[in-house]
């Protein structure tokens, strides 16, 4: 198992996927980055720990990030048994462009649609 952060993608993505998000882009620190309606993408940090009450504080900050960013997600899309070994998934994998910032595109990477 490796670690990997979360997306939350407030753009409709290209085939109305709305599931969980995951990247192993951004430093994998198991942290929440959001790509905003505007286009930006805010990458959150930890701004205070406290081991006493468990608890963390954390920020949304603008990455200006330049470059390209994938991410991905499934759906389940066959049920066959309780243990789930045997369901079958469908694979959301998309790339994003962003310059200087601004996102660009979101594009499915169809050569990877199963899972």
């Amino acid at each position: 198992m490796s670690l990997f952060d979360y997306i939350l993608c407030e753009v409709p993505l290209p085939d109305g996927f709305t599931g969980e998000l995951q990247t192993k882009d951004l430093g994998c620190y198991l942290l929440t980055h959001v790509i905003t309606k505007d286009g930006r993408l805010l990458l959150e940090h930890v701004d205070r720990i406290d081991y006493e009450l468990e608890t963390r504080t954390t920020s949304r900050r603008d990455a200006n990030f330049h470059g390209m960013l994938r991410f991905y997600g499934r759906t389940l899309r066959t049920r066959r048994a309780r243990d789930r070994k045997d369901d079958t998934w469908e694979w959301h994998e998309y790339n994003a462009k962003f310059v200087h910032g601004q996102l660009v595109s979101i594009e499915r990477d169809m050569r990877k649609t199963k899972g």
